[in-house]
């Protein structure tokens, strides 16, 4: 590794170690549905983005579809964002036996205050970078997100596939 890219990594790392940053990326991510689970409270963080890009509502079964999770996990986070308020079903407009989900006034302020806070700390985060710096920016991080599923954690680890490497979950013994 290069001197340049050393200190590259560790600016980054130094990135990493700010809470708010990580939380807020952490929290961007799942709400945003793009972490790929389903349990830990992440779903009802992906319907809630789900029902706020989708303001006339969405059925139980297109919501499981496009979530693309079981109808029965789609009624259970329905019921526990209903209890909460964030939610509320309506019957439609077109046909009785169909219920339509859509975000609660509750739910449309919640998400509308996430979306502010989102922007106020984007701003806070690269409001000292110039636009050009900006746009650099973009470019620099799509192209090392390209390069990022080349990455292999056995050769951050210092081992390689022909060692005695565990095939378990977890980080096993070597690790130490």
């Amino acid at each position: 590794m290069s001197d340049q890219s050393l200190g590259l990594f560790n600016s980054f790392g130094r990135l990493m170690q700010n809470r708010v940053f990580l939380m807020a990326v952490a929290h961007q991510r799942d709400f945003a549905g793009m972490d790929g689970h389903h349990g830990n409270g992440r779903g009802q963080f992906r319907l809630l983005q789900l029902l706020a890009e989708s303001p006339a509502g969405l059925t139980n079964a297109e919501i499981a579809e496009i979530l693309d999770i079981r109808p029965s996990s789609v009624s259970a986070t329905i019921n526990r964002l209903e209890e909460v308020g964030l939610v509320e079903r309506v019957p439609s407009q077109t046909d009785k036996r169909v219920v339509i989900v859509r975000l609660s006034e509750k739910g449309r302020q919640m998400a509308e205050h996430r979306d502010q806070g989102v922007a106020e700390m984007a701003d806070k985060l690269f409001g000292s970078l110039t636009p050009d710096e900006q746009v650099d920016l973009q470019r620099l991080l799509d192209k090392l997100a390209k390069g990022a599923p080349e990455l292999d954690l056995h050769d951050f680890m210092g081992h390689h596939r022909d060692h005695d490497w565990p095939q378990r979950p977890g980080w096993g013994r070597r690790w130490f």
